[in-house]
């Protein structure tokens, strides 16, 4: 019986020794352009409690507040934060103009993209990693850009953002 026991905890360690060892992400891990894989970025938000949605070659998709893509640069420099917000119809383009130019002013740290007649408002945010950042740094980066999300909205006075 003690020796199906030990088996059993031995068998249990060596396989918690083989996932811990597939990517690891502690916070106080340095991540950088030299080690960084999408699957390093999932391990990150997995490991921080976070719901993944999808998972590409190049980005993953969290669940926080809002659904947000994560991206890694093809030279590994730099992750991109970005959601894609659908925006009223009825609203005119002086008045999405004066979103983005608002959401440009006012808020620090993200870029708000429009297309002349199109229907989203995408709003992005870079993390450089080149020179490295934390893991707890990343995850920090993306909470910042969450409060900067829920800023847009609330100066958003006019709900051209459905």
């Amino acid at each position: 019986m003690r020796r199906i026991i030990v088996l059993a905890l031995f068998l249990c360690s060596v396989s918690t020794l083989r996932l811990t060892a597939q990517v690891q992400t502690e916070p106080g891990l340095i991540v950088s352009k030299e080690n960084v894989t999408i699957e390093m970025v999932k391990a990150i938000f997995e490991n921080s409690f976070y719901e993944i949605l999808k998972t590409d070659a190049t980005y993953i998709q969290i669940k926080d507040t809002y659904n947000i893509y994560i991206d890694l640069s093809k030279d590994n420099r730099y992750l991109v934060f970005s959601v894609n917000w659908p925006i009223e119809d009825s609203s005119s383009s002086q008045d999405k103009l004066l979103l983005l130019n608002m959401i440009s002013k006012d808020v620090l740290l993200v870029t708000p993209y429009y297309n002349e007649g199109g229907t989203s408002l995408i709003v992005k945010a870079t993390v450089w990693i080149e020179g490295g950042a934390t893991v707890k740094n990343i995850v920090l980066a993306e909470k910042i850009y969450v409060k900067a999300l829920n800023l847009i909205l609330e100066k958003d006075t006019k709900k051209i953002i459905k």
